[in-house]
């Protein structure tokens, strides 16, 4: 059987960018998750749940994160931010280009608390290319911090991730996975599910995530997300007492 060294090489760093243990930053934020967790709209324990986990019974709450990770994948990412991140992979080599759709994220993303949010997730990745050498990295870096583009997440996965080599199908996976990850994990850390359950989850989005990768992505012109519900437990964030994510 022959092997596509290319195809393989693109597979490979697509597993190295959607790993957890890649240091891009995604860790420290749950996109409204706890906001939701601490207004008992997502699987906050009751009395009568403490009472089961006394007596070594457990509630299953993993459909719960089910659907809101499925609600971020199908009503955020897939319409939204897919079409950024396609578009920035074919102007990777065009850095007007880049920053115009660097812009249209940052007026076309409503909450604050979810602008801060892509932009530092972005700015971490992108920190994390530049020292590892990337190529386009620095002097994308340079931008961003002359405040001429923002440093939206989407914009730098395409941007960042052709660079390497990797394919568009790859990027749009790795992007998609570490999103599903990063909302897991966070119910995890959360109390919410426990890690099989975790697993299990990642495991049942997969059809879904399959789905909406056959599926033609949105226009940039078309682009647009609609996540009410987690859009406003972001902005509410900073008003709960104790908070373990940025957001």
């Amino acid at each position: 059987m022959n092997v596509d060294a290319g195809d393989l090489r693109s597979s490979l760093l697509a597993l190295q960018q959607a790993d957890s243990f890649f240091p891009a930053g995604a860790v420290a934020w749950s996109w409204g998750l706890e906001t939701l967790v601490s207004d008992g709209r997502l699987g906050v324990p009751d009395e009568p749940t403490v009472r089961r986990r006394q007596r070594g019974m457990h509630r299953d709450r993993s459909a719960q994160v089910r659907g809101f990770v499925e609600g971020q994948l199908r009503h955020r990412w897939a319409s939204f931010d897919r079409a950024f991140l396609i578009a920035a992979w074919h102007a990777a080599d065009d850095l007007p280009a880049l920053q115009v759709l660097d812009a249209e994220v940052e007026a076309l993303t409503l909450a604050e608390e979810l602008r801060q949010g892509s932009r530092r997730v972005g700015q971490s990745l992108l920190g994390v290319h530049v020292a590892l050498g990337t190529q386009g990295a620095e002097a994308y870096q340079r931008q961003v911090l002359a405040g001429d583009a923002p440093g939206h997440l989407p914009v730098l996965q395409g941007l960042l991730w052709r660079r390497l080599g990797m394919d568009c199908n790859h990027c749009q996976l790795a992007a998609a996975h570490s999103l599903c990850t990063g909302l897991v994990s966070a119910a995890v850390r959360l109390g919410v599910i426990g890690h099989i359950d975790a697993q299990r989850v990642l495991t049942a989005l997969q059809p879904l995530l399959l789905e909406l990768l056959a599926q033609a992505p949105p226009a940039i012109d078309d682009a647009c997300g609609f996540t009410p519900m987690a859009e406003i437990a972001v902005m509410r964030h900073e008003t709960q007492d104790l908070r373990l994510f940025a957001n």
